[in-house]
């Protein structure tokens, strides 16, 4: 039900467990870290019901500044997350894995600043706009039936439709 081969594109039907798994998360992450962190959003494909995905649940947290990062990557190490090397200024990724999949990334970058703010509005705008959502559900089918092994490629086609997606959302 929840975790992937690291590299491996194997999309799910939408499944509301997931929201769940992400409440037991945050309250998790909420209570290690209250004072590191500003907020915790659920983003990413499985926070947009109806939506295929990754059956990984994908967590920003949003910190005032990045000169936490190491008090934060010793606090969610005894969690059993592991840093995940990410060449994105700003941003810093964390990984927890379960018998060798991975179950949960954590998206640690500036609260309020861009990274933070395209999360949120493509997952605002997904979760708003059906046909947006049906477009992306095609897309992501069809990617992941071209790169069922490798995750970069997968992720490097759905930056057009993404960047589209957040010209839309600034429009509005």
């Amino acid at each position: 039900m929840l975790g992937l081969e690291r590299g491996l594109v194997k999309l799910e039907p939408y499944n509301d467990k997931w929201s769940k798994l992400f409440d037991e998360e945050r309250e998790l992450l909420s209570s290690r870290l209250k004072e590191l962190i500003i907020a915790i959003e659920h983003v990413g494909s499985t926070s947009i019901e109806g939506l295929f995905a990754k059956p990984i649940i994908d967590i920003a947290i949003g910190v005032s500044s990045l000169d936490i990062i190491k008090e934060l990557k010793e606090k969610v190490k005894t969690l059993g997350y592991v840093e995940v090397p990410v060449s994105i200024d700003g941003k810093h990724v964390f990984a927890k894995y379960k018998e060798k999949k991975i179950t949960h990334f954590l998206h640690v970058m500036i609260y309020n600043q861009n990274l933070w703010v395209d999360q949120i509005s493509f997952r605002d705008y997904l979760r708003s706009d059906f046909d947006a959502k049906i477009e992306y559900v095609k897309l992501k089918e069809k990617l992941a039936n071209k790169y069922p092994n490798d995750v970069i490629s997968y992720t490097n086609e759905k930056k057009k439709f993404v960047d589209d997606i957040l010209k839309r959302a600034k429009e509005l």
